[in-house]
């Protein structure tokens, strides 16, 4: 098996929303750092989105 640690994607609008889908050979690799409904925070740095694990800030 290779790694995927690169895809082709598009951006969907749905009504007000808009979704990202990612490919399963590209979630489904080894390397891929998320689980399914695990949140997820997404921010703007110059031209590109990141997308990371949230922080949980324990009380």
């Amino acid at each position: 098996m290779y790694m995927v640690n690169e895809t082709k994607i598009k951006i969907y609008k749905v009504g007000s929303r808009h979704s990202i889908n990612l490919p399963s050979d590209f979630v489904t690799d080894s390397a891929f750092p998320f689980e399914p409904s695990e949140e997820l925070i997404a921010r703007i740095e110059g031209k590109a989105v990141i997308i990371e694990k949230r922080k949980h800030v324990k009380a």
